[in-house]
């Protein structure tokens, strides 16, 4: 294969890997590196440590990093909303740092352009190279389920901006001459020209992320970017309507939740029975302490990556419906799918006292991993997308 020169462009900085979007971009850049030759561009809003870029200076041969400041946050947010673009996509454009960008690229003078998500779609603009972008998730699905949560003001913000992104996603279908999603489901719930879509799917490191012996200190973990909507919700649904439920059943019951970003009210609500641990450097350290993860995930879209890494470890989860559309495990085999605080706390109770059954969705789900979510093979289509 002759190497290529790929352009990539982020919204983000992809490291430290402590959201779902920098943790894709990361093992696509390291990917994609031992095929063709990496030049990274990336916006920030946040001082970036000289030890995040070394991380990725082995894979990349350079790295271009773009500060956006308050003021051009607030002002193209207002823009974005007078020309119907998705907010977020207004967020995070700069028309400054796009000309800065575009002369730092053509003078690169790249085969293919790489964007992820819609956020970075305008920087690509009029650059006369391929141009192929990651939509990830669908994200006017997810944010049409997050409306039908929602009352008041943010229902009617989330509904606009679900119309919005629909709007901006036919148009990336348009301008890129690839496009790339996360899971067929999500594909699916792209309407326009749903066969220009290419699955690319999350993968998981399942040498980094395996089983490993280690005392029990919790029944039950979450762990998750808790900044995110999604889990945020997920947390609260937790909280609020499946620990009641299951402290009548086990009072003795203790319950971990982690991740990056926890607000500071969540470690205000530590009790006797749940403990809010915030951001953790290991998560494996998180995964193994744990008899049983859960996901109550009612909102959102894509893979998830909490799923992806538990089951490698060989953790027993219990998800939603919606949690597995886009992974695609076999219930009752390789994971137990509940909808309602009911079966949650069902399913909670009956793996606890399990041994047999755990075992059993251990040895199940740390294969369903192997065979189908390693880096090395997912991103197999990406390579061929670029």
């Amino acid at each position: 294969m002759v190497r290529k020169k790929i352009a990539i462009l982020l919204s983000r900085f992809p490291f430290p890997l402590d959201k779902g979007d920098k943790l894709r971009a990361y093992h696509q850049i390291e990917f994609i590196a031992q095929h063709h030759d990496v030049y990274l561009y990336t916006l920030t809003e946040e001082n970036i440590a000289a030890e995040w870029v070394n991380e990725l200076k082995p894979f990349c041969r350079e790295v271009k990093i773009y500060r956006l400041n308050k003021l051009q946050i607030f002002i193209q947010s207002f823009v974005a909303i007078c020309k119907g673009y998705p907010l977020q996509v207004g967020y995070f454009f700069s028309p400054t740092i796009q000309r800065t960008m575009q002369q730092d690229i053509l003078e690169v003078n790249p085969d293919t352009i790489y964007c992820q998500l819609s956020r970075m779609a305008l920087y690509a603009n009029g650059l006369p190279y391929r141009k192929v972008i990651d939509f990830q998730d669908a994200f006017s699905m997810n944010y049409a389920r997050i409306q039908k949560q929602e009352s008041g003001i943010k229902k009617v913000f989330y509904a606009w901006e679900s119309k919005r992104m629909q709007s901006f996603e036919k148009l990336m279908l348009q301008r890129f001459e690839a496009c790339t999603i996360i899971s067929a489901f999500d594909k699916a719930n792209i309407s326009i020209q749903p066969n220009k879509l290419e699955v690319v799917a999350n993968g998981v490191d399942n040498n980094y992320f395996k089983p490993k012996q280690s005392d029990k200190k919790y029944d039950i973990l979450f762990l998750g970017n808790l900044s995110y909507l999604p889990n945020k919700n997920a947390v609260q649904y937790l909280v609020e309507k499946i620990m009641p439920l299951l402290t009548q059943r086990k009072a003795n019951i203790k319950v971990n939740i982690a991740g990056g970003s926890t607000l500071s009210e969540n470690s205000r609500m530590n009790t006797p029975q749940i403990n809010y641990s915030g951001w953790v450097k290991d998560s494996r350290v998180a995964y193994a302490e744990t008899v049983l993860f859960v996901a109550p995930l009612f909102t959102g879209a894509g893979l998830q990556n909490k799923l992806l890494e538990a089951m490698s470890m060989g953790i027993p989860c219990i998800a939603t419906s919606i949690a597995n559309a886009s992974l695609h495990a076999k219930p009752n085999e390789e994971i137990m799918i509940a909808d309602d605080a009911e079966a949650f706390v069902d399913y909670i109770i009956y793996l606890l006292e399990n041994e047999e059954k755990r075992r059993q969705l251990q040895v199940n789900a740390t294969k369903f991993i192997q065979d189908n979510y390693t880096w090395e093979s997912v991103n197999q289509r990406l390579l061929a997308c670029l």
